[in-house]
């Protein structure tokens, strides 16, 4: 049963100084093994169970590992989310899969019994004045926090776990992190977990010697030695094989690798900072990631908040956008007060990254240099636009015969539009996108739009 219940361009910038103190919330254990145990709500989202990788953990046998999230929304809403536990949460009578809870609401879980309270929070020691962190843009109390973390832990040698949906800017994150450390001058090299196929894992991390398996006719640096003296970003690393994982483990924990097919131990100086878009904790707790290995990336743990959780900060996205993606010598296109509203109002499931392709397409199209609400669009596949673009979908025929159309339609249109913006070059228009370069190069292929040209200049 599921019952859903209501009860500011330099990094020097400014926003209006925060008040000296403002409500914040904490949840604390009323009855239980537990109890008196107190989880001050300080990030996006927080995870409660049996786990130690939990930020409280209960020790309750009737209480899952990773039992339920704990999400503070934009108004300082307090959502708690079941996360799939066997013996459910409830609110009252009630099981419930995501309930909002006021202040004195009291939700059990197992034989605990959790307190929603308000909690007084200094903000100038927990938030930030900027509005501007690097390459991060947020007025949000929510960035402002983060940033406020990102400068304490920059400087520092530790390793950084950064968690958030696909989209939020968890790369820009770890790029903030690098810039402000002392190996800002050193390489920063990323590394797509998800990209990489699982025989060529191990050589793509660590490197592999000349004939080290069928194929390897030449020796290859991996990943780890050409970030040497910097930092690696092990993007999605919860999409790593399971058997790659201690290798990884020992990598870390010996600061030092050894090629595929070599004998010889290579030290290396490298600041670890994995991303992923999944919960870890559940990983673990299913078995597919290592708990050990978990730990020793997330020394510190980083959520980044959804766009819809921080709509302020779309005008803001919204106007950096815009200027980014002006042409040199010409004013930035504007938003039209109704386009402005329209942005604001959406749920924006692809979150920052679909904001910033929205608002390269738009200033492309629009007219006068303003954007308006139908320069926007429909947000879905319904663009509105170029004639082909605003053209009904052939639903005829069978579902997948009309899914195939819809398809193939929208990515012709967007990788026209994809290839325009970057003028034809294949790794801006693979970073943009968000889209690992070959697999770009094939799908511009497959559409007939790919020429060797695009190789040029990168």
């Amino acid at each position: 049963m599921s019952e859903k219940w209501n009860d500011d361009d330099a990094n020097t910038s400014v926003v209006p100084p925060p008040p000296s103190a403002s409500r914040g919330a904490k949840v604390v254990v009323l009855e239980g093994t537990n109890r008196g145990a107190t989880l001050v709500i300080t990030r996006s989202r927080h995870t409660i169970g049996r786990h130690a990788t939990n930020d409280l953990v209960l020790d309750d046998s009737a209480v899952s590992l990773v039992h339920l999230e704990i999400e503070r929304a934009a108004g300082n809403r307090i959502t708690v989310r079941d996360a799939g536990s066997t013996n459910g949460t409830w609110f009252g009578a009630n099981r419930i899969v995501e309930v909002q809870l006021s202040p004195g609401a009291v939700v059990r879980v197992g034989s605990s019994l959790l307190r929603v309270e308000e909690h007084e929070r200094t903000s100038p020691a927990e938030a930030s004045g900027l509005n501007r962190f690097e390459g991060l843009v947020g007025a949000s109390l929510e960035m402002r926090e983060l940033f406020a973390v990102l400068e304490r832990i920059a400087p520092k040698n530790l390793s950084v776990l950064v968690e958030g949906e696909t989209g939020t800017g968890k790369e820009e994150v770890a790029r903030a992190i690098h810039a402000r450390s002392t190996r800002s001058q050193a390489p920063f090299v990323v590394l797509d977990a998800a990209a990489i196929p699982p025989t060529l894992a191990e050589s793509t991390l660590f490197g592999h010697e000349r004939g080290a398996f069928t194929g390897a006719d030449a020796r290859h640096v991996g990943a780890f030695e050409r970030a040497n003296g910097g930092t690696i970003l092990l993007d999605e690393v919860g999409e790593l094989p399971m058997p790659l994982q201690p290798k990884l483990l020992r990598v870390l924990e010996r600061r030092e690798v050894e090629r595929v097919g070599g004998r010889e131990a290579i030290p290396v100086n490298v600041r670890v900072i994995a991303a992923t878009h999944r919960d870890l904790r559940r990983e673990v707790e299913a078995g597919r990631f290592r708990d050990d290995l978990y730990f020793r990336l997330a020394q510190v743990r980083l959520a980044v908040p959804a766009l819809r959780a921080r709509p302020g900060d779309i005008p803001l996205l919204a106007e950096a956008f815009l200027n980014g993606c002006a042409e040199p010598g010409a004013l930035p296109a504007t938003l039209d007060s109704e386009a402005l509203t329209e942005l604001v109002s959406r749920p924006w499931p692809g979150n920052v990254r679909e904001l910033k392709n929205v608002m390269m397409r738009s200033s492309a199209l629009c007219e006068g240099g303003v954007i308006t609400k139908s320069d926007i669009g429909t947000g879905g596949f319904g663009f509105q636009g170029a004639q082909q673009e605003g053209d009904a979908f052939d639903i005829a025929g069978s579902f997948a015969d009309a899914k195939a159309r819809a398809i193939d339609r929208f990515e012709r249109i967007y990788l026209e539009a994809l290839m325009r913006r970057s003028r034809g070059n294949l790794s801006t228009a693979s970073r943009d996108s968000g889209i690992a370069r070959n697999h770009l190069r094939d799908l511009l292929r497959k559409r007939g739009l790919y020429e060797p040209v695009t190789e040029q200049g990168e």
